[in-house]
């Protein structure tokens, strides 16, 4: 049987102790604040970074990790697994998938990229779905190849909390942005194959919540849904009570909750809510 190394990015939002519980290497996002570069999770926890981002007078930023910084991290695997599946943020957000890929082959590591189509918590979550799988006995190629079927069911709706720091990204355009300010409008944006794609303008940031909280209900009262997990930046006290609301109306489902990381609050900001799920 071939020892698997599971590999992720930071933009996974597991933890370095979660990591270490649950076997899984995590190539870590650079993240840029001012004159100071920290890698994500490992230099910075989430609360530090968004307590200094309020004082920042400029957006921070983040530069993925390098082919040179992926290369010498699948030698030092190579060492203990016959072969690696990494789990990475959507390609269409980084290029992170590809500078993975280039440094497994510099390494002559075997790997199996799976593009998550997604981000953040729902990357855990493919990742605990493929180690199951592992412990079924199956081959790294067919676990690689179901994580992908699972990724292609992706489902998640946000309210993004600083609609600036998404332009300045960008991920929405100056038009929408200054409508978006000047009428208090809260867009709820969506995952589609991979892209965060605007879904719904909605007038006030309550009713936008409330909002994604009935998409998912429509979704789990007509389709067998997993995974769940309500992500969130910044105070976790919205995220909470949607959480505790969720199981209460679920209760066999399992539902999870996940603080986006400051790779990820870097674009969004505080203040970002949403739910994500797969459709089996």
């Amino acid at each position: 049987m071939a020892r698997i190394a599971w590999i992720t990015d930071s933009t996974s939002c597991i933890t370095q102790e979660e990591a270490k519980q649950l076997g899984i290497h995590i190539v870590p996002v650079s993240v840029i604040m001012g004159e100071e570069v920290y890698k994500d999770g490992v230099d910075i926890t989430p609360a530090e970074f968004y307590e200094r981002m309020e004082m920042m007078p400029d957006l921070p930023k983040t530069s993925q990790p390098t082919v040179g910084e992926f290369s010498d991290f699948y030698e030092v695997l190579k060492l203990d697994y016959d072969c690696g599946i990494a789990v990475h943020i959507s390609e269409k957000f980084s290029g992170t998938i590809n500078g993975s890929r280039i440094g497994a082959e510099m390494a002559d590591f075997p790997i199996h990229i799976v593009d998550s189509k997604i981000t953040s918590e729902a990357m855990k979550q493919l990742i605990l779905k493929g180690k199951r799988l592992e412990d079924e006995g199956l081959d790294p190629e067919v676990i690689a190849e179901r994580l992908r079927g699972s990724a292609a069911n992706v489902k998640g709706y946000v309210c993004i909390g600083n609609l600036e720091q998404l332009r300045r990204g960008g991920r929405l355009s100056g038009a929408s942005f200054l409508v978006g300010n000047l009428l208090q409008i809260k867009p709820i944006l969506t995952f589609e194959d991979g892209s965060l794609v605007p879904f719904e303008k909605i007038r006030t940031l309550k009713k936008a919540q409330s909002r994604v909280l009935e998409l998912f209900e429509e979704a789990a009262s007509q389709k067998s849904v997993n995974g769940v997990s309500v992500v969130y930046s910044g105070s976790s006290e919205k995220a909470e009570d949607w959480l505790h609301l969720l199981k209460e109306k679920y209760p066999d489902l399992t539902i999870n909750l996940g603080q986006l990381s400051p790779a990820i609050g870097v674009h969004v900001g505080a203040g970002t809510l949403g739910i994500l799920w797969f459709e089996e």
